[in-house]
């Protein structure tokens, strides 16, 4: 295992294809969590869902066939990154809607 620090799209782009064995990611939410500019919803809705599968078809690129990944989202945009995960490429199984 390692570890790689740094702005997830630029260093996905450094990493071969299909060289990875999964994805475990907390992706922003585009609601401006806290005000912080890496969660901006960039525009609205479509700008959002078109930039987080521009990063996603990154992470499917650099993963293995049959490669799973967990990936987590808040149930006010969830929507959103389903879609954009579909758009890149990726098959959405299983989705849990309610809160724990």
């Amino acid at each position: 295992m390692r570890l790689i620090l740094g702005d997830c799209f630029e260093k996905l782009k450094n990493l071969e294809t299909n060289s990875v064995d999964s994805l475990v990611t907390d992706p922003p939410a585009g609601i401006g969590f806290m005000g912080n500019s890496w969660d901006h919803h960039k525009g609205g809705r479509a700008e959002w869902v078109a930039w987080m599968a521009e990063v996603m078809r990154e992470c499917h690129r650099v993963m293995k066939p049959g490669a799973h990944g967990l990936v987590w989202a808040i149930p006010r945009t969830s929507h959103w990154t389903a879609t954009a995960l579909e758009d890149a490429g990726f098959e959405v199984r299983d989705r849990h809607g309610g809160q724990v």
